[in-house]
């Protein structure tokens, strides 16, 4: 690296720029980065799938190094690399284990620990290759992981050697809350937080479940929200009398698409003169079950529209193009969704649960917020409201681009959130 770069900041992803989804909220950040920095070295871990694959235009200072992508692509196949190398690292699996014998002694989650230190010690090697090829000087660079994930922890293996390396972490939802999972458990947790420099998380929920679990981590501890860019335009509201919902998310067990279905068709069925149109953006693993129950479940006076994935620009064109009446999201985990941003930058109201950090987000103001396991009776309720309301729903309606504008802007959180991390 030239010795008379100022500072650099290397960003370690999942599959950005390459992924048009998981971390597609970057591209928000990259730009304000870019002007914080005089360079800013993109490392993505994966290749996302094929449907996810897009290429995109990054700023002219920023550059993509794939590298450890094809480390990780080369090195896996290796099946004895796994053995040979845990060895040395035995004290720190060893060290885990005391801490959370419970968790750890379930099969399901002592091979996740193991899985997750292996991927911890790829990269490790990788940053080592890095640090010396590139010639880096770590007095000039901050190393960011977009999640705290093993890549973290990699680095935090890395510190060992490199003490000075600075580093620090995003937390949203999936890499921070342990009760997700089955058994809930997050490998290396509490060892891969203490010797951080700074974690930053996109909610206060989330900042205050991981200092209620590890105390020690509050003062380097803060929050820094994601955001969206204004549209420019607001979403119609429906004036044909047919009331449109839609839904925006990965189709997988945590969304819960199917209580979505199980409400739609008490409120069908209930008031069998309405005609309802809802609209699923997305895709995954469950999205043929869940389609075709839809199919079946609903009633004649539903129609329901699958649109699969679609890029970030093409959501923006629906929500331009097409009337809708409210958002809806009934998860039952979440960090804080960028999906209920973009829809209150366009104005449209939300009914969502109680989870995670979604109060921060959704209120009385904007929309209704369920509790955190409601019934098909009470989210049809709520739909029902704004059938009955819609004085009330327009000021949400107002209330939502009010709240967006306030605390999801994205050109004033990534502007701060730049600015905090070239003051390290």
């Amino acid at each position: 690296m030239n010795e008379k770069t100022n500072n650099t900041i290397i960003l370690i992803t999942e599959t950005y720029p390459f992924g048009a989804v998981a971390e597609s909220f970057l591209d928000k950040e990259i730009p304000y980065l870019s002007k914080s920095f005089d360079s800013v070295i993109v490392v993505p871990c994966h290749y996302p799938q094929e449907i996810e694959r897009i290429e995109r235009k990054l700023p002219d200072n920023v550059s993509i190094d794939i590298s450890l992508l094809n480390y990780m692509l080369s090195i896996q196949s290796k099946k004895y690399f796994l053995i040979f190398n845990l060895v040395p690292y035995s004290i720190l699996f060893f060290n885990e284990i005391s801490r959370k014998p419970k968790k750890i002694f379930n099969l399901r989650a002592l091979k996740k620990a193991i899985y997750s230190l292996y991927i911890a010690i790829l990269i490790k090697k990788w940053v080592f290759k890095f640090i010396k090829e590139r010639k880096i000087n770590l007095e000039r660079v901050i190393f960011y992981t977009y999640w705290l994930n093993a890549a973290t922890l990699a680095l935090i293996l890395t510190k060992k050697k490199y003490p000075q390396l600075k580093l620090v972490s995003r937390a949203h939802g999936g890499d921070l809350y342990e009760e997700r999972y089955s058994p809930p458990y997050i490998p290396f947790q509490e060892q891969t937080l203490n010797k951080l420099n700074h974690i930053y998380f996109i909610s206060n929920h989330g900042k205050n479940y991981l200092i209620n679990k590890y105390p020690d981590i509050r003062k380097k501890s803060s929050v820094t929200r994601l955001g969206v860019y204004s549209p420019n335009f607001t979403t119609k509201f429906s004036q044909d009398g047919i009331f449109r919902i839609v839904s925006c998310s990965y189709i997988v067990p945590v969304k819960r698409i199917h209580l979505i279905i199980s409400a739609l068709k008490e409120l069908g069925l209930q008031r069998p003169e309405l005609k309802i149109g809802w609209t699923h953006i997305g895709y995954g693993p469950l999205f043929e079950e869940i389609k075709n129950h839809a199919i079946t479940a609903l009633p004649k006076n539903i129609h329901c529209k699958f649109l699969g994935f679609l890029p970030n620009h093409e959501v923006f064109n629906y929500y331009k193009n097409n009337p809708i009446d409210v958002f809806i999201n009934v998860s039952s985990s979440e960090g804080l969704p960028v999906s209920i941003m973009e829809a209150q930058s366009c104005g449209i109201p939300v009914i969502a649960t109680k989870v995670g950090g979604i109060p921060e987000i959704v209120t009385e103001k904007v929309g209704i917020l369920l509790n955190e396991n409601p019934s098909p009776e009470e989210i049809a309720k709520a739909m029902e409201f704004f059938i009955d309301h819609p004085e009330i729903t327009q000021q949400m309606r107002l209330n939502s681009l009010e709240n967006w504008e306030n605390n999801f802007n994205a050109e004033k959180n990534f502007s701060e959130f730049a600015k905090k991390l070239k003051s390290l």
